[in-house]
């Protein structure tokens, strides 16, 4: 979360795996959405996708690429203005729009999508995007755990698919300091993607720190001829998609089978102690498993950097309605001491001194 990305980085590194959300879609209202019906004031809809490519980028990791134009479910949306530009951290809520047309290609013991329940929506962190005269593209990263991601792995281009977004909302770019880390464990590593280019854009140095269990559920293209540096101390271009963005990269796995032997944690602490800069002039943004992020900000604190985490919650509606995707935060006019915010509207960025890892007891 991330968004529902992060929950399979659960496995991928080795954590306790969580349950996965079914992803698929509530009652479908085949109506246009008016006006007061958006989910945000940011021009959120319901609007719909087609299938322009899914690649297939490591072991059980996708690359979902949709092109959304301003057609809402059934017939052309009133609001009329297309997918708004979506920024760096936010994600898109996704489900069938129908059962696709590849959907006969899908093995028996996976059960329909369009079986007439009610079922939820999955949300996906937007890796990138980009504007073309078919409409706007939209990039999603996935990894296949279970019922939701093995339809998707079915999807091939025409097939359409319901797109609620963009949602929530953004890292941000900090004006007083020149150079970010961006530490991306697991399937953490989409959001991770568009706030690069988000960087290189805004003039900023960055280094990519990115974990994996092993190389092959690594969702990067690696460059051959560059070996990442198997102590982390040193950042070099060794992943195309983080080259073209203009970061440089530390890779680690948990079996060493690239890079640094050990868990992504090592990896920035390895880094930062043989690259030390000013704590002011870095900022660190960080998204995968829960506790990775936790090891991340407790890191950041006491080296008094700046940090912020993109949080993954099961969300049911992703429009604030349901009140199921809540992140203790901390909060000194409370008479507690904390109270909750939700993922979907006030996050999923969040600044990492606020949150609360551990729940509070009531």
């Amino acid at each position: 979360m991330a968004v529902s990305s992060a929950v399979a980085g659960f496995r991928d590194l080795g954590f306790a795996p969580v349950p996965e959300v079914i992803f698929t879609h509530l009652v479908y209202n085949t109506a246009p959405m008016k006006d007061s019906e958006q989910a945000q004031d940011n021009g959120c809809a319901i609007r719909r996708g087609e299938v322009v490519s899914n690649v297939s980028l490591c072991r059980e990791h996708y690359r979902l690429t949709i092109v959304v134009s301003g057609e809402g479910l059934g017939e052309r949306s009133e609001l009329g203005s297309g997918f708004p530009v979506p920024v760096a951290g936010q994600f898109v809520h996704l489900s069938p729009q129908r059962r696709a047309p590849s959907c006969d290609r899908m093995d028996e013991s996976a059960p329909a999508i369009d079986s007439g329940g009610a079922m939820l929506r999955r949300a996906f962190s937007i890796a990138g995007y980009r504007t073309t005269a078919n409409g706007a593209e939209v990039d999603v990263i996935y990894r296949v755990v279970g019922v939701g991601t093995r339809w998707m792995a079915t999807l091939r281009a025409g097939d359409s698919v319901s797109v609620l977004g963009p949602q929530g909302n953004a890292f941000p770019i900090v004006e007083d300091a020149t150079s970010a880390l961006l530490v991306a464990g697991g399937v953490g590593l989409p959001p991770m993607l568009f706030l690069a280019e988000a960087l290189r854009d805004a003039g900023r140095q960055t280094v990519a720190i990115c974990g994996a269990q092993t190389v092959d559920l690594l969702a990067l293209t690696m460059d051959e001829r560059v070996p990442p540096s198997p102590s982390g101390r040193e950042a070099t271009a060794s992943a195309d998609e983080f080259t073209e963005r203009g970061a440089n990269v530390v890779i680690s796995t948990d079996d060493g089978s690239l890079g640094l032997r050990g868990h992504v944690g090592e990896a920035l602490t390895a880094y930062c102690d043989a690259n030390p800069v000013e704590p002011d002039d870095v900022v660190v943004y960080t998204c995968g498993p829960e506790r990775m992020m936790e090891f991340v900000a407790e890191f950041c604190d006491v080296r008094g950097i700046r940090c912020y985490v993109c949080m993954e919650r099961a969300m049911a509606c992703g429009t604030g309605m349901c009140q199921s995707c809540v992140v203790p935060v901390r909060d000194e006019v409370d008479a507690e001491g904390w109270r909750y915010q939700l993922c979907c509207m006030d996050g999923p960025v969040f600044d990492a001194s606020d949150v609360l890892f551990a729940q509070p007891s009531s």
